[in-house]
């Protein structure tokens, strides 16, 4: 069989990809001794030549390692022997995160050879040990006691409630239900109480109050304008001012959000309904 020994370091007059390397490669015995190369099949022999970059000092400006992001922590339990027996977290958890690192050529930021950014500085390491903190269960606090029944007849409904003292972190169980409820029955219901029943409807439109026709409030502006002629200031700088406080006055309540927003109101229907389905006084 043929081995082949390592490439040589890459030669060549000229800076750049114009260089060649060579390696030795020899036949071998699977005894380990060597024979000669007709003994090997010489369509299988690796090549002993090829091309390569040839670094040069001034290639130092033009090239240099892109790092990438560390990837996520991985437990080093999962990647040993011992991955299938039960492990136990104290504190946390010993992992490992890799990333990518390559030779690129700054200008361009297209990949490049390896060898070219080693003959400058050595690779940067691929990986790293890192911490996985403990997976943190979610903690709920005890229940609160059972509220009153929500009817005083029939069949009602109790509730109690809880909340979260610690939230679930790094892979922790999830939080349990936070609410309960439970049937209640205070009693049969019996007279009125248990034959009618308010109807609610839905929240109609919002609409504006009428308080004051257009024409009233027409007949309102004219009777202003009037009193503002008859007190009319014959100064003209204090017209001056007046006016332009005016416009002022007019530019901020435009530029306001808010100018513009009148109240309305809604109306919804309320109905006493009788068990048969019958319409009945609200009293």
């Amino acid at each position: 069989m043929c081995f082949t020994g390592p490439w040589g370091r890459c030669m060549g007059s000229d800076c750049g990809p114009g260089g060649s390397q060579s390696r030795a490669v020899w036949c071998a015995h699977v005894d380990g001794w060597t024979t000669l190369h007709t003994n090997c099949d010489q369509g299988q022999r690796p090549s002993n030549q090829r091309n390569c970059f040839r670094v040069c000092d001034w290639h130092k400006d033009l090239y240099d390692w892109q790092l990438g992001a560390w990837n996520v922590c991985v437990p080093v339990s999962a990647k040993t022997l011992w991955a299938s027996r039960p492990f136990t977290c104290s504190g946390a958890e010993e992992g490992i995160q890799t990333r990518e690192v390559g030779c690129i050529l700054k200008s361009e930021e297209s990949p490049a050879e390896d060898s070219i950014c080693e003959y400058f500085e050595p690779k940067p390491r691929l990986e790293q040990a890192c911490l996985i903190p403990c997976p943190q269960d979610c903690v709920a606090s005890e229940y609160s006691p059972w509220t009153l029944c929500s009817k005083t007849c029939g069949t009602g409904l109790k509730t109690r409630v809880r909340s979260v003292l610690v939230p679930p972190l790094f892979g922790g169980s999830l939080c349990p239900n936070l609410t309960e409820f439970k049937s209640c029955k205070p009693g049969p219901c019996t007279g009125p109480e248990g034959m009618y029943s308010l109807r609610i409807g839905p929240w109609n439109p919002c609409v504006l109050p009428v308080t004051r026709t257009e024409r009233q409030v027409k007949r309102r502006k004219g009777k202003d304008q009037g009193v503002r002629e008859r007190a009319g200031v014959k100064d003209p700088e204090t017209r001056e001012l007046i006016q332009k406080k005016r416009t002022r006055n007019r530019l901020n309540r435009q530029e306001s959000p808010f100018w513009d927003i009148q109240v309305g109101y809604q109306t919804r229907d309320v109905t006493c309904i009788h068990r048969n389905g019958s319409i009945g006084a609200r009293n």
